[in-house]
Protein backbone atom coordinates (compact mmCIF):
# COMPACT_ATOMS: atom_id res chain seq x y z
CA UNK A 1 0.00 0.00 0.00
CA UNK A 2 0.88 3.29 -0.80
CA UNK A 3 1.78 5.48 2.35
CA UNK A 4 -1.43 8.30 2.61
CA UNK A 5 1.76 11.23 1.31
CA UNK A 6 2.55 9.67 -2.15
CA UNK A 7 -1.04 8.90 -2.84
CA UNK A 8 -3.00 11.26 -5.78
CA UNK A 9 -6.27 12.17 -4.61
CA UNK A 10 -7.99 15.09 -6.73
CA UNK A 11 -9.51 14.32 -10.40
CA UNK A 12 -7.22 17.48 -10.52
CA UNK A 13 -3.99 15.90 -9.90
CA UNK A 14 -4.64 13.25 -12.46
CA UNK A 15 -6.09 15.55 -14.92
CA UNK A 16 -3.05 17.66 -14.95
CA UNK A 17 -0.58 14.39 -14.74
CA UNK A 18 -2.73 13.06 -17.79
CA UNK A 19 -2.99 15.90 -19.81
CA UNK A 20 0.46 17.47 -19.54
CA UNK A 21 2.59 15.02 -18.53
CA UNK A 22 4.80 12.64 -20.94
CA UNK A 23 3.68 9.13 -21.16
CA UNK A 24 5.40 5.96 -22.04
CA UNK A 25 3.27 2.68 -22.86
CA UNK A 26 4.33 -0.96 -22.20
CA UNK A 27 2.54 -3.91 -23.22
CA UNK A 28 0.77 -3.54 -19.84
CA UNK A 29 0.46 -0.52 -18.35
CA UNK A 30 0.91 2.88 -19.46
CA UNK A 31 2.73 5.34 -16.87
CA UNK A 32 2.16 9.37 -17.46
CA UNK A 33 4.88 11.47 -15.65
CA UNK A 34 4.74 14.93 -14.62
CA UNK A 35 7.72 16.50 -12.78
CA UNK A 36 7.55 19.24 -10.70
CA UNK A 37 7.50 22.55 -12.15
CA UNK A 38 10.00 25.27 -11.57
CA UNK A 39 7.37 28.22 -11.13
CA UNK A 40 5.10 26.53 -8.56
CA UNK A 41 5.79 25.19 -4.98
CA UNK A 42 6.96 21.77 -5.08
CA UNK A 43 5.07 18.93 -3.53
CA UNK A 44 7.32 17.23 -0.28
CA UNK A 45 7.03 13.83 -2.44
CA UNK A 46 6.89 12.35 -5.42
CA UNK A 47 3.07 10.64 -5.60
CA UNK A 48 1.02 8.24 -7.41
CA UNK A 49 -1.78 7.44 -8.60
CA UNK A 50 -3.97 4.18 -10.70
CA UNK A 51 -6.21 4.27 -13.20
CA UNK A 52 -7.49 0.27 -13.67
CA UNK A 53 -10.71 0.38 -15.76
CA UNK A 54 -12.99 -2.21 -16.45
CA UNK A 55 -11.39 -3.23 -19.47
CA UNK A 56 -8.60 -5.12 -17.20
CA UNK A 57 -11.44 -7.51 -16.32
CA UNK A 58 -13.85 -8.40 -13.55
CA UNK A 59 -13.55 -6.54 -9.88
CA UNK A 60 -10.96 -9.20 -8.80
CA UNK A 61 -9.04 -9.05 -11.61
CA UNK A 62 -9.35 -5.23 -11.15
CA UNK A 63 -8.41 -5.13 -7.56
CA UNK A 64 -5.47 -7.72 -8.32
CA UNK A 65 -3.70 -5.52 -10.81
CA UNK A 66 -4.17 -2.60 -9.06
CA UNK A 67 -2.18 -4.37 -5.83
CA UNK A 68 0.19 -5.15 -8.43
CA UNK A 69 0.59 -1.54 -9.66
CA UNK A 70 0.75 -0.56 -6.14
CA UNK A 71 3.59 -2.42 -5.14
CA UNK A 72 5.65 -2.11 -8.57
CA UNK A 73 5.58 1.75 -7.72
CA UNK A 74 5.80 1.68 -4.20
CA UNK A 75 9.64 0.90 -4.27
CA UNK A 76 10.06 3.20 -7.18
CA UNK A 77 8.54 6.48 -5.50
CA UNK A 78 11.68 7.35 -3.14
CA UNK A 79 13.92 7.67 -6.18
CA UNK A 80 11.82 9.68 -8.30
CA UNK A 81 12.67 13.55 -7.39
CA UNK A 82 10.67 15.46 -5.26
CA UNK A 83 7.18 16.76 -6.18
CA UNK A 84 6.92 14.53 -9.68
CA UNK A 85 3.58 13.18 -9.99
CA UNK A 86 2.98 9.44 -11.67
CA UNK A 87 -0.08 8.16 -12.85
CA UNK A 88 -0.22 4.53 -14.03
CA UNK A 89 -3.17 3.13 -16.35
CA UNK A 90 -3.29 -0.49 -16.24
CA UNK A 91 -4.02 -2.57 -19.38
CA UNK A 92 -5.63 -5.79 -20.01
CA UNK A 93 -3.70 -8.41 -18.76
CA UNK A 94 -1.44 -6.36 -16.23
CA UNK A 95 -2.95 -9.22 -13.27
CA UNK A 96 -1.37 -12.09 -14.71
CA UNK A 97 1.46 -10.11 -16.36
CA UNK A 98 4.60 -11.64 -14.97
CA UNK A 99 7.04 -8.79 -15.85
CA UNK A 100 4.76 -6.14 -15.08
CA UNK A 101 6.88 -4.70 -12.19
CA UNK A 102 9.69 -4.60 -14.79
CA UNK A 103 7.72 -2.89 -17.06
CA UNK A 104 6.31 -0.31 -14.52
CA UNK A 105 10.08 0.90 -13.85
CA UNK A 106 10.91 1.06 -17.52
CA UNK A 107 7.99 3.16 -18.45
CA UNK A 108 8.26 5.48 -15.93
CA UNK A 109 11.92 5.88 -16.58
CA UNK A 110 10.95 6.46 -20.11
CA UNK A 111 8.14 9.37 -19.62
CA UNK A 112 10.39 10.94 -16.57
CA UNK A 113 13.57 10.98 -19.02
CA UNK A 114 11.21 12.63 -21.78
CA UNK A 115 9.91 14.82 -19.19
CA UNK A 116 13.21 16.46 -18.74
CA UNK A 117 14.81 16.61 -22.10
CA UNK A 118 11.25 18.17 -23.11
CA UNK A 119 11.72 21.17 -20.45
CA UNK A 120 15.32 21.69 -20.97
Amino acid sequence: MLPAAHRLRSAAQFRATTRSGSKAARRSVIAYVLPPSPTEPALSTAMAGLIVSRSVGGSVVRHRAARRLRASVAGLLPALPSGTTVVLRALPGAAEDLELPAQVASAIDQALNHAVTRTR
